[in-house]
């Protein structure tokens, strides 16, 4: 089984669990802490991983550290984790509990790439179009490619929407080598 479904079995697990208790924001909340715990402090990351330190001594510092600060269904699943050795996939795990949790509520992420940096307004009207044609709350991302000479790609919901000038470019390049030379 790939990583990426044992994090989705996980993440899964976890957002059911999270969802009939009604704590979903919270242990998103959680696990994007922890997340960046240990993103930002790559030795207590290290210490969860090692082979040469007991799993109840890495069991207790879990209880030390997060006991009554985090959601109560949360360090149960942390030990599970931890008992099977799947530490590392905590960042893929919250990927995958995000996504379902933002299917739940109706939410879809969408990402712009645009040759200049976009304005808050040009944002705004990007995401309210988006909102309109899928009918579900809008995340944006935006990101600037240069490359694209001018215009916007939108990719949402596995669709890409090309209005970038070098795709323009492109497709007015093919119409004219598919012109017959006299």
């Amino acid at each position: 089984m790939s990583n990426l479904s044992v994090s989705r079995n996980y993440a899964s697990a976890l957002f059911h669990l999270a969802r009939e208790a009604g704590t979903a924001t919270r242990i998103r909340g959680d696990l994007e802490g922890l997340v960046k715990l240990l993103d930002e402090a790559p030795g207590f990351a290290s210490f969860l991983e090692s082979p040469d330190i007991s799993r109840q001594e890495k069991t207790r510092l879990l209880e030390r550290a997060f006991g009554g600060r985090v959601e109560e269904s949360m360090l149960p699943f942390l030990f599970l984790v931890l008992k099977r050795d799947r530490i590392a996939l905590l960042p893929e795990i919250l990927s995958q509990f995000e996504k379902l949790d933002e299917e739940e509520r109706g939410v879809r992420r969408a990402e712009v790439v645009s040759a200049v940096q976009l304005s808050k307004d040009e944002k705004e009207l990007i995401i309210s179009k988006l909102q309109r044609i899928t009918g579900k709350e809008i995340l944006l991302q935006d990101r600037v490619d240069p490359e694209i000479i001018g215009g916007v790609v939108v990719y949402v919901d596995g669709d890409v929407i090309d209005g970038s000038i070098r795709a323009q470019l492109a497709e007015l390049r093919a119409t004219l080598l598919a012109v017959p030379v006299p």
